[in-house]
């Protein structure tokens, strides 16, 4: 029976109501956890997941390529149709003149040895008589470990002691020289002498033109282009002018290599020079072959060249 909790009598109104009877506890137990401490083990997943994540996936997927259509719209209709719809240069009609204008390609530069052939005057056919005076006169006399020639003097290398005569070349009178052996019947040679022009080709050009005249003559007469070919390689060609002494000059200077490397066992190039000056008696000049691959001849000439000296 229940009772008062404030130790009154007994509560009528609550007569039908009764409290729980706690102590029959096999009827209401509490669960036991302790028996379901193992861990539990998940079975393989119902069609119904499969399904699911199936269709996830796949939409996904969807999504992604609508959104790579979507890109490829917008470029094809911006970047690549501005591209598509540029015409680019077109060419003109072939009577209209073309020019260089607003082009941007490399032209090689002509002045460059490496890029451009060499001009017209370094050829193997001269483009004068090559007229050698008749009775050339002799050269005047040089000082010791000198060679003169007309009014030019030079200082001849201690390795240069051959005595070389030359008997005549084109345009070339009162001739001395000297040279140094390079092999064989073969030498490298430096003359001087006065320049001389017959009045039935005009007289004496200048010193660019006679310059020019000498050397290919030279070329040709002295031996040289016997060993050169039919198309030699040129390189280190230069035609400019210089001074001697204090004098105006034109120098013409280049190598030819020959098409036969194995005419010469030593040497298979000549350094071909010619050096017109302008002296008080009239132009005198020099012309010369040196061995081109030997260096102790092309720094000889190098040093020739330095020593020259107008003498009248």
């Amino acid at each position: 029976m229940a009772q008062d909790l404030h130790g009154g009598g007994e509560r009528p109104s609550d007569a039908g109501r009764q409290l729980p009877d706690f102590r029959t506890s096999e009827a209401a137990s509490l669960p036991d956890h302790a028996a379901r401490s193992e861990a539990a083990t998940l079975g393989e997943p119902s069609e119904g997941a499969r399904r699911r994540t199936l269709t996830l996936m796949w939409s996904v997927i969807g999504g992604s390529v609508v959104l790579l259509a979507v890109i490829a719209l917008v470029l094809s209709q911006t970047v690549f149709r501005s591209v598509l719809e540029d015409p680019g240069p077109t060419a003109g009609p072939s009577s209209e003149p073309r020019t260089a204008e607003g082009q941007s390609e490399y032209v090689p530069d002509p002045e460059d040895p490496e890029l451009a052939p060499p001009p017209p005057l370094f050829t193997q056919a001269p483009t004068t008589e090559c007229t050698v005076p008749p009775d050339p006169a002799p050269a005047p006399a040089a000082g010791p470990g000198t060679v003169r020639g007309g009014g030019l003097e030079y200082t001849a290398p201690a390795a240069w002691d051959y005595g070389w005569a030359t008997g005549s070349l084109p345009y070339m009178t009162e001739i001395g020289a000297e040279a140094r052996q390079v092999e064989g019947s073969w030498y490298s040679v430096v003359n001087l002498g006065r320049v001389v022009w017959p009045e039935e080709e005009g007289g004496y050009p200048g010193l660019e033109s006679s310059a020019v005249a000498i050397f290919q003559c030279y070329a040709t007469t002295s031996g040289v282009v016997s060993h050169f070919g039919e198309n030699p390689e040129v390189t280190d060609y230069r035609s400019e002018a210089m001074t001697v002494d204090g004098e105006p000059a034109w120098i013409v200077q280049a190598t030819y290599h020959f098409e036969d490397p194995d005419v010469l066992e030593t040497s298979s190039a000549s350094v071909v020079t010619s050096i017109v000056v302008e002296t008080p008696n009239g132009p005198s000049a020099l012309a010369s072959d040196v061995a081109a691959d030997q260096p102790e001849h092309v720094q000889d000439l190098e040093d020739i060249i330095a020593s020259l000296a107008v003498v009248e």
